[in-house]
């Protein structure tokens, strides 16, 4: 008999947030609103100082909303990449103009980095054109029938200082990990990674035995040729979807997928997460400095070989 999704989201979500993980679980958070006002609560102990000791004014707040409210993945990358590893938001209050750092890329895994993990987030419907009186269904382009719009409910999303950075969709054995693909693609299209969801940089898919992860792209430009597995540091495939979060989805590493490993495509207006061999040979690179050795990167049509001499 197939396992549960439900027992399969929870096994996920204790693997995140048990052990040396530095994911909270916040069981608490299940609505955009719940969502901003944990934004807002991190937003303000991040910047004491530059508050002057006083907390944001519901009018001030709303000035931080509207910055986020991202038309774009791309657009959210963009504003992702910082100044000098400050991600920043910007406030008037009065004559004084606020510089408010929402996150840090050089504290990854320790200084003012909240990591929190949520799940069944109600995604709900605000389309006024997809009520639940209207009765006719649509292609989505991959003859697959796509019902009207309506609520929905997110498996698993982890969040970086409130924002929602990596979403997880989970299915069982019984079903290809391809059909979380093809659910967020629908969600994407029925407008649920809106306000604070459209931040998301990062999608995971798995069926618990086959797991994969793609970069956040429109509807129309979601390709499953973009889809990618993870691989070890020895080529071997993590496939696993409780292995693939101790190797990918732990904390640095999952900070890391968003401030050091995915990059903006300027020409095509979108983001690209690295391949695993892209970034075990930054990775080399890295380690290799911090010891002091030197080399050379040797690469042709995308293949990448690092050779470290000492």
């Amino acid at each position: 008999m197939a396992e549960l999704e439900a027992l399969i989201e929870q096994k996920l979500i204790d693997q995140l947030a048990n052990g040396d993980s530095q994911w909270t679980y916040r069981k608490d958070l299940k609505t955009e609103e719940d969502l901003w006002k944990n934004f807002r609560y991190i937003l303000e102990q991040n910047n004491k100082d530059r508050l002057n000791g006083e907390s944001l004014s519901d009018s001030e707040f709303a000035q931080v909303k509207n910055q986020l409210q991202f038309s774009s993945f791309y657009k959210a990358g963009e504003w992702l990449v910082g100044e000098n590893g400050k991600v920043m938001v910007h406030v008037q209050r009065g004559t004084e103009r606020l510089h408010l750092v929402v996150m840090n890329h050089e504290h990854i895994a320790g200084g003012s980095s909240v990591y929190e993990v949520i799940n069944q987030y109600q995604a709900l419907n605000t389309d006024e054109n997809s009520s639940e009186e209207v009765q006719t269904s649509h292609s989505d382009g991959n003859g697959r029938d796509q019902a009207p719009a309506r609520d929905r409910r997110f498996d698993v999303t982890l969040m970086i200082n409130g924002l929602p950075m990596i979403h997880i969709e989970l299915k069982n054995k019984q079903h290809s990990y391809m059909d979380g693909f093809w659910q967020i693609k629908k969600y994407i299209g029925e407008g649920k990674f809106t306000g604070i969801f459209s931040a998301v940089q990062m999608f995971v898919i798995s069926n618990g035995v086959d797991t994969k992860y793609f970069s956040a792209a429109s509807d129309t430009e979601l390709n499953p040729k973009f889809i990618s597995g993870w691989l070890d540091a020895d080529n071997n495939p993590v496939a696993d979807y409780l292995d693939f979060a101790n190797a990918v989805l732990r904390i640095p590493e999952a900070h890391e997928m968003i401030a050091r490993y995915t990059v903006l495509d300027e020409d095509a207006k979108r983001l690209i997460l690295l391949r695993p061999y892209q970034i075990h040979a930054i990775e080399a690179i890295r380690e290799a400095s911090r010891k002091g050795k030197s080399g050379f990167v040797w690469h042709t049509t995308g293949d990448c070989v690092i050779l470290m001499t000492g």
